[in-house]
């Protein structure tokens, strides 16, 4: 048995994963924003144990929902429970409703402590065949590298991503794909296509922990929030290509679909006829984007031919998206969904 519960999580991530055959064992996936733990509660109540829990990377829409659970007097949180995380010490919480409830100035490594909970770094390098093994199911670490996290340490402090966030939700120019009724034709996007930040540039995302989640044959692609060009070159190191693509079951879009994340070179690595984005579709930033949804579209599967399954954790409002003849000719379905089950193989 292999399962993955998508939790509505707002502008963010949230997933728990459930495998095991004579035994079951659980992982949670980023909590959300803080209000996402309304959803995480009732689903771990129905376990009698939590094994591990993994941060991507402390952006306030991944790991808001984590305090409320260590808040939880009903939740057991001890030593014994594995947290897979990068940079313990910087924290993001930006002003305003459903954020994180503590200052950006607490270190998070207070937060744990309290708790005795040690968190384990997870990153390229870290260890010979970069992955990580967890009760049999097997993480295949696609992103950060080394030098990513040096770069974050070392540059960034808690207090300078929270002005830094400050600034971007108070800027939102260019960062909405489409303008009213007006939509950039598809010809033009895919001569054209938006460009991949560097990673130096946007370090908090691109020190996302991205990886394949392999169990009893079914192969599952989470990009967090991850830059595409970091994750082409591992697909790239491990020998999968547009030439020698890998194949997945479910590919989890980077970054809620962002116009940024996405792109050509990074699709045409793989072989998918789904994907699932994250995404509550508010603004600021109004995610996904309609360049991402037709490069998706384009590139995402070796034909057209084979209908492309698009999965949302909230009912998509397509009407500034795409139109009903794009989504014919593209041949894309979308569906809302907040589970799945992958059958062994």
């Amino acid at each position: 048995m292999f399962t993955v519960d998508f939790f509505k999580a707002g502008k963010g991530d949230s997933f728990f994963l459930t495998w095991g055959q004579d035994k079951e064992y659980n992982l949670l996936i980023d909590a959300g924003q803080e209000g996402t733990y309304r959803f995480i509660r009732p689903r771990l109540a129905l376990e009698t144990k939590l094994d591990a829990i993994l941060i991507t990377h402390v952006d306030f829409d991944h790991i808001g929902g984590f305090f409320k659970l260590l808040a939880d007097a009903d939740f057991e949180v001890n030593g014994e429970l594995k947290i897979f995380m990068n940079t313990p010490n910087l924290v993001l919480a930006p002003s305003g409703s459903d954020m994180v409830a503590i200052d950006h100035g607490i270190k998070f490594e207070e937060v744990l402590h309290t708790k005795k909970l040690h968190p384990l770094p997870i990153y390229l390098g870290k260890n010979k065949d970069n992955k990580e093994i967890i009760n049999g199911l097997t993480l295949q670490i696609l992103s950060p590298g080394p030098e990513v996290i040096d770069e974050l340490i070392k540059q960034w402090t808690a207090s300078a991503i929270y002005h830094q966030y400050q600034d971007k939700h108070q800027q939102q120019n260019n960062k909405v794909s489409v303008d009213g009724p007006t939509m950039r034709p598809i010809d033009e996007i895919l001569a054209n296509p938006p460009k991949p930040h560097a990673w130096d540039k946007d370090l908090l995302n691109s020190s996302s922990i991205a990886f394949i989640a392999h169990y009893l044959g079914s192969k599952i692609i989470f990009l967090a929030d991850a830059n595409p060009t970091i994750i082409v070159n591992e697909l790239e190191r491990l020998g999968f290509t547009k030439d020698n693509p890998f194949e997945a079951d479910l590919v989890k879009i980077s970054h809620h679909g962002s116009k940024h994340n996405t792109t050509k070179e990074l699709l045409e690595s793989l072989h998918c006829t789904k994907y699932f984005i994250s995404t509550d579709s508010s603004g600021p930033y109004y995610h996904p984007a309609r360049e991402t949804l037709i490069l998706i579209g384009s590139y995402g599967r070796s034909t057209k031919d084979t209908p492309l399954t698009i999965y949302t954790n909230y009912n998509m409002d397509l009407a500034y998206l795409l139109s009903t003849k794009e989504q014919k000719d593209l041949n894309l379905i979308f569906q809302e969904i907040n589970y799945l089950e992958f059958p062994d193989k």
